[in-house]
């Protein structure tokens, strides 16, 4: 990704990134030197500077032939991101609490292409607590390659360190690909089984039921929690009677 686009993201404007990435190049600098090297009008650049300051990403300097600024190390950027963090963590309940305001009817979300199967797997991992367990029915081709192309780098990551357990139904062509794992537990349909050839998986987890079919690269979501409920019902009795 882009540094600018990326610094943006993070909460700095235009200008903002612009100069800061100047500086780390020019070391210490007058304003003269950064509208040069980055060919702001000085009036914008003076504009940036105490917000740069207050930020705490450059320093000013004093010195006999002029003012000069001065970058801050590229590490100090991850606290502001940190601090970024922590305050999106603070609003993030009374988020909830409006999205869930009208939560008696499900909510269905639509997601299309491999972006949008990987938004399911991030959703799981993100939206679970530690030690949650999720129920998935896997598809007859949700296989390694299926995962790689599907599943975000992030997603075992976060599973792991939560420490995510899952019950899984599939049949015996894709369990033989399952490397057995102790927070898995796997059971198999029988190998003449039907549904499974249709490339659809179908994940329960928390209020939420995620279908994913690969064929058309098309997911959705459905957040309610009795529908969830009756999923998981579903899944259970069949697991018991595998």
């Amino acid at each position: 990704m882009d540094k600018h686009e990326t610094l943006q993201k993070i909460g700095l404007s235009k200008n903002e990134t612009a100069i800061y990435l100047a500086l780390l190049e020019l070391g210490p600098s007058r304003i003269t030197q950064i509208s040069e090297k980055t060919s702001i009008h000085r009036p914008l650049i003076y504009k940036a500077l105490p917000s740069l300051l207050e930020k705490k990403l450059i320093t000013e300097s004093e010195r006999t032939n002029g003012t000069f600024y001065i970058a801050e190390p590229p590490n100090r950027l991850e606290t502001l991101f940190d601090d970024l963090k922590l305050d999106f963590f603070e609003i993030l309940p009374d988020l909830e609490d409006s999205y869930s305001a009208n939560e008696q009817k499900p909510k269905v979300r639509f997601l299309e292409g491999k972006d949008g199967t990987k938004r399911i797997f991030d959703d799981v991992v993100r939206s679970l607590k530690t030690g949650d367990v999720f129920y998935r029915f896997s598809s007859n081709k949700d296989g390694q390659e299926k995962k790689d192309k599907y599943v975000p780098k992030i997603y075992r990551k976060m599973r792991d360190a939560k420490k995510l357990q899952r019950e899984v139904i599939t049949n015996e062509q894709t369990a033989k690909h399952k490397i057995p794992k102790l927070d898995r537990f796997a059971k198999t349909m029988p190998t003449d089984f039907g549904p499974f050839d249709h490339n659809v998986t179908e994940i329960i987890y928390g209020n939420r039921v995620a279908f994913i079919d690969y064929n058309s690269e098309t997911a959705m979501i459905i957040e309610s929690k009795r529908i969830a409920e009756f999923q998981k019902q579903i899944f259970k009795t069949f697991y018991r009677k595998l």
